[in-house]
């Protein structure tokens, strides 16, 4: 009776072995597409582009491209800036006071967080809106407080010109990446030559 107790004690032993061993290699297989999915979590992808823009040209495209065509004319851009002026020119003296260009971006920041699921509070979304300001002061070339529709169209034919790196008239995914001008020593993609203009600090 002894000899059949150990058999069988043996036997249970083995078995809780075997099974244990086999969830173990069932978990490790698991495990790779487990990390897959993290991997593939679309919240960890860069948020898309969207109407408050950016310096990228993706965000250029994103923020001008009105007719959805995939492409942004000189003349798409100049009609983009002057209706959001004409938006946010509450007063109607045909130009932005600070307070006017801050809560303009500040609307179309919070339809890009809204477009990408993102909370728009926070010290990124507050950043963004003290990085409005700083450009507001840059932007005011003749620094008596507003922003005219003149200086705002100078700036955006500078940044147009910066991202049209192809020159054939249309910015798109297919130009060449900008050279960064950090120190007003980069040269066209098109030409070579030297270009003088300096950082405006626009956003586009």
């Amino acid at each position: 009776m002894a000899d059949r107790s150990k058999t069988t004690l043996s036997l249970s032993l083995a078995l809780i072995a075997a099974l244990s061993g086999g969830a173990f290699a069932q978990s490790e297989e698991t495990k790779p597409a487990e990390t897959a999915t993290r991997t593939d979590n679309p919240g960890d992808a860069a948020p898309k582009p969207g109407p408050a823009g950016g310096h990228s040209q993706p965000a250029f495209i994103a923020s001008y491209d009105r007719d959805g065509d995939g492409k942004v004319s000189l003349d798409e851009l100049i009609a983009v800036r002057t209706e959001r002026l004409q938006g946010a020119d509450k007063d109607g003296d045909g130009r932005y006071s600070e307070a006017e260009y801050i809560a303009e971006f500040e609307g179309r920041l919070r339809v890009q967080y809204a477009e990408q699921g993102r909370e728009a509070s926070g010290e990124r979304f507050d950043g963004s809106l003290k990085q409005a300001g700083v450009r507001f002061a840059l932007l005011d070339r003749d620094r008596d407080g507003f922003l005219s529709l003149e200086e705002d169209l100078e700036s955006a034919r500078k940044t147009f010109a910066r991202n049209d790196t192809d020159g054939d008239g249309f910015v798109t995914a297919a130009d060449p990446k900008p050279v960064r001008e950090d120190d007003g020593n980069a040269k066209n993609a098109n030409t070579g030559e030297k270009k003088d203009e300096k950082k405006d600090g626009a956003a586009n």
